[in-house]
């Protein structure tokens, strides 16, 4: 009677250790299970696709290019000669007589107003313009736009026929002579009453 006990007691002991190492052994195999499929899940949520490896490798070999500007060309404007641009002197005229000394208005009729005039006295004879400080006009003259004439005070030339040029007009280049007319000396030993005199008779002033 007391072996069947012992018996019973043994059968027991070994029932509840091989349920409890049982239960042990598939607590130990569900935590693995667990850790390995958490270590699968992590490394799979790093592998790059082929879509992002293209597109990574594109943005780290883009280089950025610039785009070229034009630069813009300046273009110095040039001045041109009117096609209608006229200059007719009303004095002096061919045959006028004038005297070194007097002071004379030098008339014009132009198409257009006169701002400005480049002008010089030439020696009909040989074509050779002469000093400004000497004929008395300047090559570079300003035009008041209302008188439109430019005042002359014949200077120091030798007498003879000259006739005056003009080479530019408002800074447009133009070729326009007057007609030729004569530059006399003053006479001497007269008073300045009779030279007066001589420079109005001629159109000037004294």
């Amino acid at each position: 009677m007391k072996n069947w006990k012992r018996i019973t007691v043994v059968v027991f002991v070994l029932i509840g250790g091989t349920v409890s190492f049982g239960y042990w052994s598939l607590s130990e195999l569900n935590y693995a299970l667990y850790n390995l499929s958490a270590l699968s899940i992590s490394s799979v949520s790093h592998v790059s696709t082929p879509s992002e490896k293209k597109n990574n490798e594109s943005i780290s070999t883009s280089t950025p290019t610039s785009t070229p500007t034009s630069t813009p060309t300046l273009i110095s404007p040039q001045l041109q000669t009117p096609k209608d641009l006229e200059l007719l002197f009303t004095f002096p005229q061919k045959g006028d007589e004038i005297y070194i000394g007097c002071t004379y208005e030098i008339l014009w009729q132009s198409s257009t107003t006169v701002d400005s005039i480049e002008t010089s006295l030439v020696d009909a004879g040989t074509h050779k313009p002469a000093r400004p400080i000497a004929s008395g006009i300047s090559k570079e003259n300003i035009i008041d736009p209302d008188s439109q004439n430019l005042n002359w005070k014949v200077g120091v030339v030798r007498p003879g026929k000259y006739y005056i040029a003009v080479s530019k007009i408002n800074d447009a280049d133009i070729n326009r002579e007057s007609k030729v007319f004569t530059i006399n000396k003053m006479p001497g030993g007269i008073d300045a009453e009779e030279q007066k005199n001589i420079c109005e008779k001629t159109g000037g002033l004294f």
